[in-house]
């Protein structure tokens, strides 16, 4: 479960007062503070307007705090490596794993590419793909970079059935030329 800035400040001077106001019943409960004290203190209570609008106000807000915890949507949990996809039979999981094997048996299928390193970062409604990749040398960069987003694109939507949102492409080197000897 997730909250954001807002309901996290107001958890916890939400249980602030509740733990405070624990510890002074535990208190009475057991003796430290007498009961006739705490009856004394009420009775000296001055009761008009602003103490009645002053009490509602506080005890509205802690009912209005308590329903907003009763009822604070939790999301789902996701496994870790996993993205699921929900069909007319059942859920499916596919690990991140197998995701980024597929990116990466799409991308060395380019001769150009000498390396590749991929991440796979799964999100509610499909993944994306980040890529460093080196080149052979002569290699045309824009070309190939718009070649690999669309092969990885296909590839894995057609073979795993999820949702290539984006696929990032950084070139990262071009490889050198080895020359070979002749000896």
């Amino acid at each position: 479960m997730k909250i954001n800035w807002f309901e996290r400040a107001l958890l916890i001077v939400y249980t602030f007062v509740i733990a405070m106001v624990s510890l002074v019943l535990m208190a009475v409960a057991v003796g430290v503070i007498p009961l006739a004290r705490v009856a004394e203190y009420i009775n000296h209570i001055q009761y008009d307007w602003g103490f009645a609008l002053a009490l509602f106000l506080v005890s509205l807000a802690f009912l209005l705090a308590s329903l907003k915890f009763l009822f604070l949507k939790r999301k789902r949990i996701i496994f870790a490596g996993t993205l699921i996809k929900n069909t007319d039979l059942g859920m499916i999981r596919v690990s991140i794993n197998t995701l980024d094997m597929l990116v990466q048996k799409a991308v060395r299928g380019f001769g150009e590419v000498k390396d590749v390193r991929s991440l796979v970062v799964a999100e509610s409604d499909g993944i994306r793909v980040r890529l460093n990749v080196q080149l052979m040398p002569d290699a045309n960069i824009p070309e190939i970079s718009q070649a690999i987003q669309k092969k990885v694109k296909e590839y894995v939507e057609a073979t795993a059935g999820i949702v290539v949102k984006e696929v990032y492409v950084y070139i990262d080197n071009i490889a050198a030329l080895q020359r070979s000897r002749v000896g």
